[in-house]
This record gives structure tokens, C-alpha cells and sequence, in this order.
């Protein structure tokens, strides 16, 4: 791993600030911004970046309700993710401004899709996406799923919301917390690494004593839930180079995702992993770095 040590900062909104990490070397770099996946944090992908910070002035944010970021996030007012891609869009205009260009925006699942959407509404600030395995619902699904909300059933569509709602949400302390995931459920294939980065990056003290997850089990289960917005859409009018690696196994990026991605950059690497896992950035770090660093050659 690189030698250079990601830097804790906060940039103000007029609703709070959002809480990020920065690693930026000597001289110029090209700028790349990285989004978590939903229940996650930036530090989560510290492994995963830190290598590439010989190349990049690399920002990894914890959006709004995750991490150290301090912006309202009411549960019972969520019903869709262009609340990330407005935030997302703030975000990548300070980056760009500073950087002195468009920035090439990375993101796993959720930020995947958030990034994607940033890319279609401002295609100025975005360089070129690199994908891995986002949140592609089609439009069935998402039928299904705004019945499921509006009728309250549980079950179904709404499965890992349920799950989510579920959590385990305070613990006696990070070493405690990360032993409890080591091995199991959506940690099952993770470095014990990178779950005590998630754990370092995605706890906050409680009054009481402990600690206590940063994104609240109702703040993760509304994000499964709030599938309003439309990314079909964004898709349509997605004009930006990109790079597409999704799960083999249970991926988020469904059909005719792919395909329309790869039409709409005819120039685009998309990548099927056949053994990777939604959890794809954990289990092949490697394979995400490669493909940044050759999407980066292909612009420069």
C-alpha cells in the first residue's frame, strides 16, 4: 500500500458539511472521487484506494446519513437517490475547482448509481465513470417495489431493507464490532482489513457508553426502499466515457444495464467478473485498480 496517509476534511453545505478523505501526493494529479456503496463509508475503501494514490488526488466521501457526514437524513422523508446526486454534484464542483478539471468519478453499488446519475445531469464536471456493479433496477422491479412500500408489505423486493431494519445497531467497541462480522453474512468474502475499515469509518460513541453504527439501520433500510428515482433515464443520456466491472454472482447491474452502457460508450470496458460478489471492490481490489488506471490511460 501506498505511504500516503488519507486526510480527514469537511466541506461546508448550506445544510451541514460532508465529511470526506483526501490523499493527494506531490505536483500535479488527476482527480478521482470514489462513492460507497449504501450502509457504508469512505474509509471502507481504504485498501482498495490507497495504491492508487501514487496517480491520483483521490476524495472517497461519506454521504449524506453515512459516515462523519453531518446532513439531515429523516428516514420517513426518502423516496428516491437524487438527494446523493445533488449532494454528489456540490461535492464534484469544489473538486473540479480546485483539481482544475473534471473529475473521474468511481463508486461501488449506490454510488455507482449516484455517480452515473451526477454524469448524465453534469456531464462538464465528470472525466469518465468507472462503475462497479451499481444499483440498475428495471422498471418491473421497481413497480414491485413502490406497491410493496405503498401497501407496507414486507418481504419481497423489500428483503435487504427488512434485513437492514434489523441490524444489530450498538456494540462495546470497534474491536468487538468487527469480530461480530468477521465471516459472516454480507462480510462473508471481505479482508479482515476492510471491515475494520468499515468499522473505523461507520461508528460513532454513544452517550450511553459503546458504540453505535453511523448510518442508522432506518436510514440504510429507507435507502433500499427509495427507489424513486429513475436511472433508466439518466442512462438514456449518459455521453461520458466509462468502464463497467459487475458481479458474476448476484449482481445489482441488471440486464439491459450492460448493454445499454456499453452503447453508450463504444468504447467502454465492461467487465464480468464470474466469481465476484456484489461485494466485488473487497474480494478484487486488484482488478478495480487495473481497470481505473486503464481508463485513465485511454483519456490522458
Amino acid at each position: 500500500m501506498t505511504d500516503i496517509v488519507p486526510v480527514r476534511r469537511e466541506l461546508a453545505l448550506a445544510e451541514g458539511a460532508v465529511s470526506y478523505l483526501e490523499w493527494k501526493g506531490e505536483g500535479a494529479q488527476p482527480a478521482l472521487h470514489f462513492a460507497h456503496a449504501n450502509g457504508f463509508n469512505g474509509m471502507t475503501y481504504r485498501h482498495l484506494l490507497a495504491p492508487l494514490a501514487s496517480r491520483f488526488r483521490i476524495r472517497a466521501w461519506d454521504a449524506r446519513g453515512h459516515g462523519m457526514t453531518a446532513l439531515p437524513a429523516d428516514p420517513a422523508n426518502h423516496a428516491n437517490w437524487y438527494v446523493y446526486r445533488d449532494d454528489l454534484i456540490r461535492f464534484v464542483e469544489n473538486f473540479a475547482a480546485e483539481a482544475g478539471g473534471p473529475v473521474l468519478l468511481g463508486g461501488h453499488s449506490m454510488g455507482g448509481t449516484t455517480s452515473l446519475m451526477v454524469a448524465a445531469e453534469r456531464p462538464d464536471l465528470v472525466r469518465g465513470l468507472i462503475l462497479v456493479d451499481p444499483v440498475m433496477v428495471p422498471r418491473a422491479a421497481r413497480l414491485m417495489m413502490s406497491l410493496y412500500n405503498l401497501t407496507g408489505r414486507k418481504g419481497g423486493p423489500n428483503s435487504l431493507a427488512d434485513g437492514a431494519e434489523r441490524r444489530r445497531n450498538a456494540f462495546t467497541d470497534k474491536a468487538a464490532m468487527a469480530a461480530a462480522y468477521k465471516g459472516r453474512g454480507a462480510f462473508r468474502t471481505w479482508p479482515q482489513e476492510m471491515v475494520v475499515d468499515y468499522v473505523e469509518g461507520g461508528t460513532k460513541p454513544r452517550p450511553e457508553g459503546g458504540i453505535e453504527l453511523a448510518c442508522a439501520p432506518a436510514w440504510e433500510a429507507a435507502n433500499f426502499r427509495a427507489h424513486g428515482h429513475d436511472t433508466w433515464d439518466a442512462l438514456a443520456r449518459l455521453k461520458v466515457p466509462l468502464t463497467l466491472i459487475y458481479a458474476g454472482d448476484g449482481s445489482t447491474c441488471r440486464a439491459p444495464a450492460p448493454q445499454l452502457l456499453g452503447e453508450s460508450d463504444p468504447k467502454a470496458t465492461l467487465l464480468r467478473l464470474g466469481q465476484a460478489t456484489h461485494f466485488l471492490p473487497m474480494e478484487f481490489p486488484d482488478i478495480v485498480r487495473r481497470e481505473t488506471l486503464a481508463l485513465d490511460a485511454r483519456l490522458s
